[in-house]
């Protein structure tokens, strides 16, 4: 090799060296505390959280079908909810409730009823949103756990400061990821089926202080299934409200067919 083309392979060589990107996470010391700490108080905000009410703008991305509007719901553990979908002037354009068992959907535009036996799918189908009821509850309180037949295998140290936690099935394949900014909020949550692809991914952003804990006051949701993407931007929370069991049937009359 000559010297100009060992100059020329050596400038390439510090070129690759310098752009390329630094260690992925590395693996936390097993005496490292902030793993306990974090997922336990994910733990005790999702014991205390157990209802909530608010008003929320929805973004809905999806390939069959596109949503942008306000909204109004209330959710109670472990699997109720109503949402109201609002029109141009604040009219109720759409609502569906569930009791955790069976559901209710109402459309102004149609003036039908739809109803039945809830499904793990059921919001898939509705709304494009790829959750089990109680998946959608948690995730709306803002403190979803992992499935306690799950186990934790480890946890990484994050180039931002905070740490990634991992919990596996008794076959020891990946079924969920928690990642934790550096002041312990939990940043992103990512699901996993039984052959380890991505089903499911949420991203928890502007945090602010709610009864006591941080509260996310925006959430995006990936279902990477059929690459929808849905956005959601609270503007009004109120945690642990009493909430009637009437409140999770549709009332007809009180929903605008009257």
């Amino acid at each position: 090799m000559n010297k100009a083309a060992a100059a020329w392979l050596l400038a390439c060589l510090s070129l690759v060296a310098c752009t390329s990107v630094g260690p992925g996470p590395l693996p936390l010391p097993a005496d490292d505390p902030r793993p306990d700490l974090w997922m336990r108080a994910l733990h005790d905000s999702a014991a205390s959280r157990t209802s909530l009410r608010g008003a929320l703008r929805l973004s809905l991305d999806a390939p069959d079908l596109r949503l942008r509007r306000p909204q109004r719901l209330a959710v109670a553990r472990p699997s109720r909810m109503r949402v109201e979908t609002l029109g141009l002037f604040g009219q109720i354009a759409a609502v569906v409730v569930t009791d955790g068992s069976s559901f209710q959907f109402f459309e102004s535009g149609s003036g039908e009823v739809e109803s039945g036996e809830v499904t793990p799918h059921f919001l898939w189908r509705l709304a494009r949103v790829d959750l089990t009821p109680a998946e959608a509850v948690a995730l709306l309180l803002g403190a979803p756990t992992p499935d306690p037949a799950w186990q934790r295998a480890g946890a990484e140290a994050l180039a931002n400061g905070g740490v990634a936690v991992e919990y596996r099935d008794s076959s020891g394949k990946l079924r969920q990821r928690f990642e934790f900014g550096s002041e312990g909020r939990l940043l992103e949550i990512e699901t996993r089926d039984a052959e380890q692809r991505p089903t499911w991914r949420a991203h928890f952003a502007d945090h602010r202080e709610l009864e006591g804990s941080p509260f996310a006051y925006e959430v995006e949701l990936v279902s990477h299934r059929v690459d929808a993407r849905a956005r959601l931007r609270f503007s009004d929370v109120v945690l642990n409200p009493e909430l009637p069991d009437e409140l999770f049937i549709l009332n007809l009359r009180s929903s605008g067919r009257d």
